[in-house]
């Protein structure tokens, strides 16, 4: 019979193989590419944002926006501006009653230990008013200062009224608490022995009285020398104050120029030890 012939297997080269193969498989390439776009861009904006974040903060240190009283501070100012000017230091009683009706609270108190028992009320607070304006007809506050601290403002006040051709001039403190525009509660200090010491209505305890007290009475009227017989407050007392203050300096130099003086014999030129 006729033979069988075996048929080799035909061997394909590897490089078709491959062109085959890379033929028959989708490509990938695009969709790699836009990956690797999307991350990179991605870090990209991270990189950025955590760049941009320090910069901020450095502008907003360097920068800070300017601080501007609020309203609330604006406005409580000028009402107790407006409380001593309208109220306090107004001739016309029946004016300064109107006035008072609109910066003092209805419930407002006046919180003063000396008085156990006050008596709340803006009637009550013009009676403080009136009962000033009645026994020193030239009763004049003038106010060196205001601070504002929360719902509270302080004022640092001058006073000055006469008496008998006596002239009295004394310094005060006074603490009032708002709510919303109304003053609430009040709390008053002054150097009210000061006043009464210098209209004549009473002695200076400094120096007079039984001698044994008197360390007591010095210590509580914050001196030992005997009450001035002028009193100065505000501005006129810091200016005062400046000039003793450049006449110790003055005394202090020249203090000190004597003693190096003392340490040199002009005769023989010699140091001396002292």
């Amino acid at each position: 019979g006729a033979s069988k012939r075996h048929r080799v297997p035909r061997r394909v080269p590897q490089h078709a193989r491959a062109r085959k193969m890379s033929a028959s498989q989708p490509k990938k390439t695009s969709n790699a590419g836009v990956i690797v776009v999307a991350v990179v861009s991605s870090a990209l904006t991270a990189a950025v944002g955590l760049l941009a974040k320090p910069f901020a903060r450095t502008q907003t240190a360097d920068s800070p926006p300017p601080v501007t009283a609020s309203p609330k501070t604006k406005s409580r100012k000028s009402i107790v501006r407006k409380l001593y000017r309208e109220v306090w230091n107004n001739f016309d009683l029946s004016s300064a009653e109107k006035s008072a009706e609109k910066y003092v609270s209805e419930d407002h108190v006046l919180i003063d230990p000396s008085n156990p028992n006050p008596v709340p009320g803006t009637e009550a607070y013009m009676e403080s008013v009136r009962g000033n304006r009645e026994a020193l007809p030239d009763y004049v506050i003038t106010i060196d200062d205001l601070i504002e601290e929360g719902s509270k403002v302080v004022a640092q006040l001058s006073f000055k009224a006469s008496l008998n051709e006596r002239e009295a001039r004394w310094t005060g403190t006074c603490v009032m608490e708002f709510e919303e525009k109304e003053i609430v509660r009040t709390w008053i200090n002054t150097d009210a022995m000061s006043a009464l010491i210098q209209l004549g209505l009473m002695t200076d305890l400094v120096n007079d009285g039984n001698v044994k007290l008197r360390p007591v009475t010095q210590a509580l009227m914050g001196r030992s020398e005997a009450h001035p017989e002028t009193v100065l407050t505000g501005k006129d007392w810091l200016q005062y104050f400046e000039e003793v203050h450049e006449s110790w300096e003055r005394n202090s130099t020249a203090d000190s120029e004597n003693a190096a003086a003392l340490k040199h014999d002009s005769n023989t030129g010699l140091d001396v030890v002292v």
